[in-house]
């Protein structure tokens, strides 16, 4: 029988716990309880001179390089042996690492019969073995490699190989040009050279200007007075009245003049009906078919809710419906939504669309329903590919209010041909003043004309 020799050792600060090492000497056993417990301990002793070599066992974090076995201490190898070492790495263990599976690669199947009947034994680096054949490149399930796999599951689409670069890149498909020199992009070219050409005023407008200074005029000590005392009119008194007639009183200025708030619609409708008047004005358009018009606030939100059938008739009452809507020069629209005021501007003659918003949107949703709108007005005329939509810029306003104050000074600044990123949020106050003095006096003359003695063109 084995006898074991127990000795007592303290460990470093804390509770102290017997630690049984082996001694190696033949003596009695102890009863089979005491011979459980024994079998069950580990034995451990870093202090030692010896350590314990237990065959099968790895250390409980991997080795430095996970394809190298673990060598024994008692043997002093050399670095040149380690170069020469042929290692079967389907027997290195494998590491507890989302690496692991990547970097100990399956074995071929042809392999798991011959090392499964074979008994694992601990190879010496010393001993010479005869190495197994690697697998080769041809073999697609030697190694379980995701970006291999990724590969040829690629080469099998249907569309075959890519043409180019380009083209594996797009979201869409596209057709390769006739003329192979030619770029793929040649037709986005030629819309934004379209584009380009009407912001630079190449189809027979002037291009907009940033005037120099302030964009915008101060108003006199006379209309400020004027516009401090309509503030001032009672309730039932009309202050002011629209060009068709209708009248305003002092609840409706007051929407524009105190800082803050929202304009509403009579305000909204009344002036843009003045710059339509100093448009059609300035064209001597007055008594023949207008070239210019402004739709009311609730023809946008009609067609966003009944559709084209709603709107049939809003432009042949406005003498611009059918066909002969593609001779009208500008087409003003205001847009309501989610309390919130834009601007759509048309151009028939020159079949492009602009929307202008304070708060920086592209208003794909608004420029699909005008779209709607000219098609159903246009019928047969209305050909896709020669309308524009237009990457127009529009000032920002800097809080939640100002919406309709851009909305009508960048309809002001559209029909004077001043871009309407000459103003800003710091203009606002002004703005509000200038708006109603405008509608007071009835229009953009005499001492409210936007181009002074001197000739200078501001808002």
């Amino acid at each position: 029988m084995r006898l074991f020799n127990w000795a007592r050792r303290k460990s470093q600060p804390g509770p102290t716990r017997d630690t049984e090492v082996f001694s190696g000497t033949q003596g009695p056993l102890g009863d089979a309880k005491g011979r459980e417990q024994i079998e069950a301990r580990q034995v451990s002793n870093a202090e030692h001179d010896f350590n314990l070599v237990m065959p099968g066992a790895f250390p409980s974090s991997p080795p430095l390089s996970p394809r190298l076995a673990p060598l024994e201490r008692e043997e002093s190898v050399p670095v040149s042996a380690f170069q020469q070492m042929d290692i079967d790495v389907a027997e290195s263990p494998e590491l507890p690492t989302e690496l692991g599976s990547h970097l100990h690669p399956r074995r071929p199947a042809r392999f798991a019969s011959a090392s499964a009947s074979a008994p694992r034994r601990t190879r010496r680096p010393s001993t010479p073995r005869t190495p197994i054949r690697r697998p080769t490149a041809q073999d697609d399930t030697a190694f379980d490699d995701p970006w291999n796999r990724q590969a040829s599951l690629f080469e099998r689409l249907p569309f075959g190989r890519p043409v180019s670069a380009v083209q594996l890149f797009s979201p869409k498909p596209r057709p390769i040009p006739a003329n192979r020199i030619a770029s793929i992009y040649a037709m986005e070219w030629e819309k934004r050279a379209r584009e380009a050409a009407a912001l630079e005023g190449e189809l027979g407008r002037a291009a907009r200007i940033i005037p120099q200074g302030p964009a915008v005029r101060q108003l006199s000590w006379d209309w400020l007075n004027q516009v401090q005392r309509a503030m001032k009119a009672p309730q039932t008194m009309p202050v002011a009245k629209s060009l068709s007639g209708d009248a305003l009183y002092q609840r409706d200025i007051a929407t524009c003049i105190n800082h803050l708030s929202w304009l509403n619609d009579e305000i909204i409708n009344s002036y843009l009906s003045i710059i339509v008047h100093y448009l059609r004005e300035s064209a001597g358009n007055l008594n023949d078919r207008p070239l210019f018009h402004a739709f009311n606030t609730f023809f946008f939100s009609t067609l966003r809710d009944k559709g084209y059938q709603g709107v049939r008739r809003w432009a042949n009452r406005a003498k611009i419906g059918g066909e002969s809507l593609l001779d009208v020069d500008t087409v003003f629209i205001p847009v309501h939504g989610a309390a919130h005021w834009t601007l759509l501007v048309v151009r028939p003659m020159e079949r492009t669309i602009e929307y202008f918003d304070s708060m920086g949107s592209r208003g794909a949703n608004q420029v699909r329903k005008i779209k709607e709108w000219l098609r159903g007005e246009l019928g047969t005329k209305y050909d896709e590919d020669e309308w524009t939509v237009l990457k127009s810029v529009s000032s920002m306003q800097d809080n939640g209010s100002d919406c309709g104050v851009f909305l009508l000074t960048n309809a002001k600044a559209i029909a004077l041909g001043i871009e309407p990123t000459a103003f800003g949020a710091q203009d606002t106050i002004l703005l509000r003043r200038k708006i109603v003095a405008e509608i007071m006096n009835g229009g953009l003359h005499g001492e409210l004309s936007p181009i002074d003695k001197a000739g200078h063109l501001l808002l």
